[in-house]
Parts: C-alpha cells; sequence; structure tokens
C-alpha cells in the first residue's frame, strides 16, 4: 500500500477542510482528485506530501505514520514523495538544468549542494538531458527557465520530480495555467511516466473529461469530503453534476 488515510480530518483554525476521510492508494496507482475550488484537494495533496498534519486521524505513506518519524526520517521519506505545487516552485532566473537538479537536494549533503552551485559533473547533465527527453523538452537544457511557456515549466517541474526517483509524484492542478490541447500532452505524459516506472500518482483536476480519459480511478471531493470514488465507467452522471452543483445561499 503506497498511501492509506484513516478517519483524516483537517481544518485551519474553526474552518474544517477535510472531514474523515477513508482512502486507501495502492503502489503504482493512478488517481485523480476532482472537485470545485475550495473542495480540500491541495490540503489532501500537501496531506499526503507530509507538508501538513492532519488534525486528527492517521495517515502512512510508503507503510510508515510521518507523525511518528523524527526530523531525520521525515526528511528521507521526502525524497521518496515529490510534490508539484500549482505554481510549480522553480526558480524564474536559473536555467532549466540547475532547476531540475534541485529535486535531488533532498538527498544530498550541504557540502555537495554548494559544490553543485558551482559546478555540475557530466554525469548529472547526461541524467537531466535524458529526463529532458522523456518530457519532451531536452532542447531547453541551458534555456533560463522564465524564458519558457507555462507547458515547457511544466514539463521542467515535472522532470525534476523524476530526478528525485520518486516512488509517489503528487501533482496540484497541473493544467491550469495552460490550453486544453497542452493540458491534454501533459496529463498523458504523466499517466505514460508514471505506468512506465511503476510510480504512484496522485493528481488534483478541476477538469472531469480530461480526468475520465486518462485516469483509471476518480476520486470526487466536495466540501471536505469524498462524495465518490470509482473507474471513469461507473461515473453516473446525478455524481459528476452534484460535484460542481452549487447550493443557494440560505439568506433566513
Amino acid at each position: 500500500m503506497s498511501l492509506k488515510l484513516n478517519h483524516l480530518s483537517h481544518s485551519f483554525g474553526s474552518h474544517r477542510t477535510l472531514r474523515d476521510i477513508e482512502l486507501a492508494i495502492d503502489t503504482g496507482e493512478q488517481v485523480a482528485l476532482i472537485g470545485p475550488s475550495g473542495c480540500g484537494k491541495t490540503t489532501l495533496l500537501r496531506i499526503l506530501g507530509t507538508q501538513l498534519m492532519p488534525t486528527q486521524g492517521t495517515v502512512r505513506q510508503l507503510g510508515t505514520n510521518s507523525a511518528d518519524l523524527s526530523a531525520k526520517d521525515l526528511k528521507t521519506l521526502r525524497t521518496k514523495i515529490a510534490f508539484i505545487p500549482q505554481h510549480l516552485g522553480l526558480v524564474p532566473n536559473v536555467s532549466v538544468l540547475r532547476n531540475i537538479l534541485n529535486g535531488g537536494l533532498g538527498k544530498t549533503g550541504l557540502l555537495s549542494a554548494i559544490r553543485q552551485m558551482l559546478y555540475v559533473t557530466k554525469a548529472e547533465t547526461q541524467r537531466v538531458y535524458q529526463l529532458l527527453e522523456r518530457t519532451g523538452i531536452s532542447e531547453k537544457l541551458y534555456d533560463r527557465t522564465d524564458s519558457l511557456s507555462g507547458g515547457q515549466q511544466q514539463r521542467v517541474a515535472i522532470a525534476r520530480a523524476l530526478y528525485q526517483n520518486p516512488e509517489v509524484i503528487l501533482a496540484d492542478e497541473p493544467t491550469s495555467a495552460i490550453d486544453p490541447a497542452r493540458a491534454r500532452s501533459l496529463i498523458e505524459l504523466l499517466t505514460q511516466l508514471s505506468q512506465e516506472e511503476n510510480i504512484t500518482l496522485a493528481v488534483s483536476m478541476h477538469n472531469l473529461e480530461l480526468a475520465k480519459a486518462y485516469f483509471p480511478r476518480l476520486i470526487g471531493l466536495k466540501e471536505g469530503t469524498v462524495k465518490f470514488d470509482t473507474p471513469p465507467a461507473k461515473l453516473k452522471a446525478e455524481q459528476s453534476q452534484d460535484l460542481y452543483l452549487i447550493k443557494p445561499q440560505d439568506h433566513g
């Protein structure tokens, strides 16, 4: 089992973002988290990625309860879970090469990180180039990252994640800033890489039709609760309609 949540809830102050979530994701499984803005998708991904701890309940990543780990062991666990934030977290004014090398910083010591700032080995450059070949932008190796299009920057973020050699990839709204054609291409790339490397993949998305086309499992979130957990073929029309239905406000 790659990821497992038991009776998980989370609150920011008095605002509860997740409510009693029960969820298990197998090794190598590909899952799309679907739902409207504010439904809890990002919070759920951040908890799975150990960036947040739940207010209630437990979460196990790769067989361990992250709440029980020492700081050192938690750092080691995080090297196995690649997180692609919605705004990517790339350094804009440095090269694509150096942004991708940042994906390995969690596994290297301080001296190695300083050395890498001054000098990149031929082996490191070759490995980054190979990852960029897989993501389709190898010619951008030495380009400044802020000179790339939004879709190309998304591919840099994916290559950076792969540089970690992760067991899990979590991607938060990776298609939100790109057009529909590039969004389809990006999701196709993510799911293909997940299959080839047997990497567990969980992606949050708004686009239900795109998720149905590429993911064998859909989890619908609304108001912090799981509304459905199903293969696309078994998703009922009323389930998807209810997910995005806005309830009228009661003004008394």
